[in-house]
């Protein structure tokens, strides 16, 4: 399918450089534009021109080069900020957890992890310390009063401070893997897409998939679920449900500042309200307060 329009936002050096002979806008996000494109010799890939904003995604590309394909698409070409990409297909994982049930896309996650923490005789360059990438909840614990919201960033910042300073098997992460992070459609099965690329305790590589898939708040704060998680990936990062649980939460803080960046209240922000329901129901299944 061709769209010209979208065409004209490739620039024509790397049109060129990629044979892509026709492309289709998929997404246009705060902090990128995302084209399927078709190349000459019939294949399809992804071009990801990264905005502005979108900067800080560039250690992502560096964990996918430094992956080569194992767990995640690879990285076939980036020229600055454009990337050229596997298209690893248009399945994603939250469509087949809806249709095959939470154990099958479970098995799925923990498969992806395993081949993505793989070890590896040479580590990537320029990935995000696991520290720096928890700085909008350690600003924003620091400043905010003494409102309930307050105290959870406050205790969500306590926790993560806790874990960063006592990091164990310190590794290359993907850093931001949920249901929609996962997709399949090609040869290859599933893969992991857009990553971080950070670098840290590996048991934070599940904590955001806590929060997800988008569209199911009523599974996502039943305790049952989450315990049954917490042991699912203690087992497949080697550490303790209890450290899986605390870097869920700790994300979860994390991920509620990240919300209100741009401003508003917990009660106008869909995401920042599920993500303070979780961390409501998850704090007291800590096995130590």
């Amino acid at each position: 399918m061709t769209n010209a329009s979208s065409m004209d936002r490739i620039p024509d050096e790397l049109s060129r450089r990629w044979s892509i002979s026709s492309a289709f806008l998929v997404a246009d996000t705060h902090t990128s534009l995302i084209h399927r494109v078709m190349r000459r010799d019939g294949s399809t890939a992804i071009v990801k021109s990264l905005k502005p904003r979108g900067m800080g995604e560039l250690p992502g590309m560096a964990f996918l080069a430094w992956r080569n394909g194992h767990g995640a698409v690879r990285l076939l070409d980036q020229v600055q900020n454009v990337c050229l990409l596997e298209d690893a297909g248009e399945m994603n994982l939250r469509d087949h957890r809806r249709i095959h049930g939470e154990a099958a896309s479970n098995a799925i996650i923990v498969k992806t992890i395993a081949e993505m923490h793989a070890p590896s005789p040479i580590e990537p360059e320029g990935l995000t310390p696991l520290r720096e990438h928890f700085g909008s909840l350690f600003k924003r614990a620091g400043s905010w009063g003494n409102d309930s919201l307050s105290d959870v960033l406050r205790r969500a910042a306590d926790i993560a401070e806790a874990l960063l300073s006592n990091q164990r098997d310190i590794r290359p992460l993907h850093g931001d893997l949920h249901h929609d992070n996962i997709i399949a459609g090609s040869a290859r099965g599933w893969l992991a897409i857009d990553p971080q690329g950070l670098i840290g305790d590996p048991a934070y590589d599940v904590a955001n998939v806590f929060g997800n898939p988008l569209g199911a708040f009523d599974d996502i704060i039943r305790p049952d679920r989450i315990l049954a998680l917490a042991s699912l990936f203690a087992d497949a990062t080697g550490c303790s449900e209890d450290k899986i649980l605390r870097y869920a939460l700790a994300h979860a803080g994390l991920s509620i500042c990240w919300s209100l960046e741009d401003g508003g209240t917990v009660e106008e922000n869909d995401n920042a309200r599920e993500r303070l329901a979780f961390f409501n129901v998850a704090a007291p299944l800590l096995i130590s307060p």
